[in-house]
């Protein structure tokens, strides 16, 4: 006997804009994948490699079945480790209902229902961000921290230990309160905006006014903090108002880079 994972999501982009996105990897990303080291070989009889979550786990497979704006097929390891092999398969089908597109997919293979719940997990929250990425421009990560969540919003808080990570803070200034602006140089430009909204030890809401390409409309970002029985924390970040892949893709890149040293600041 084995076990299956089923979704189907209705998504308000076109077939060609959604299976793009799945071809650019957007849906491994949205599960968890480390854009920098992702490897995608797009065609029949491809290999892909998947690092997640700082590279604790890779996955790999091959793409056996592939027809543009259709139907996507590849094989994926369903446990990890030194003798990890792909041994499952994953059907994405694309339907086109009038200018939206419904998407079926299908994980079949697996040898037991544990396996198969930790991936339906996996599959049902890649899928919503993915959807919300396509659809709105909107980048979400969470990641977790073996701290309080004051500690975080400390980390936050200090010029250093979060702006620090993207810029210069010594050229450029930092004004931690609601209405209070930060601009800062980077080595590609700049970043610059306004705090929008500030919960102690919870929530920092902040506007983000530059791209890596030029001047954004209507972008922010929540960075939302919540702690765990163990004492742990989970720090999630919302950047909303991307509105291009190459914005999307600059933008996940320096998260996943500011989220990977902060491990190093708490």
């Amino acid at each position: 006997m084995t076990y299956e994972v089923k979704a189907e999501k209705l998504i308000r982009r076109s077939a060609s804009d959604v299976f793009n996105a799945l071809k650019g990897g957007l849906l491994f990303m949205n599960c968890g994948a480390d854009s920098g080291s992702m490897q995608i070989d797009f065609r029949a009889g491809g290999k892909y490699q998947i690092d997640f979550r700082n590279k604790t786990l890779v996955n790999f497979g091959e793409f056996l079945e592939i027809i543009p704006n259709k139907k996507i097929v590849f094989s994926w390891c369903q446990t990890f480790g030194p003798d990890q092999k792909p041994d499952t398969q994953v059907v994405i089908e694309l339907f086109a209902e009038g200018p939206h597109t419904r998407l079926t997919l299908s994980h079949t293979g697996f040898k037991d229902q544990a396996t198969k719940d930790a991936h339906q997990t996996g599959w049902f929250g890649g899928l919503a961000d993915f959807i919300g990425q396509v659809e709105n421009g909107q980048l979400r990560m969470l990641r977790s921290y073996p701290v309080s969540e004051q500690r975080i919003f400390e980390a936050c808080k200090n010029p250093e230990s979060f702006f620090g990570l993207m810029g210069d803070v010594s050229r450029g200034s930092v004004d931690f309160k609601v209405g209070g602006k930060f601009q800062l140089p980077t080595a590609t430009g700049e970043i610059k905006g306004e705090f929008l909204e500030i919960v102690p030890g919870k929530k920092i809401k902040l506007s983000w006014l530059v791209g890596s390409s030029g001047p954004l409309e209507d972008s922010h970002v929540v960075l939302a903090i919540n702690g765990k029985e163990d004492g742990s924390s989970y720090l999630e970040i919302i950047h909303n108002g991307l509105n291009s892949f190459e914005e999307q893709k600059a933008h996940r890149r320096g998260w996943e880079t500011v989220t990977k040293k902060m491990t190093e600041v708490l």
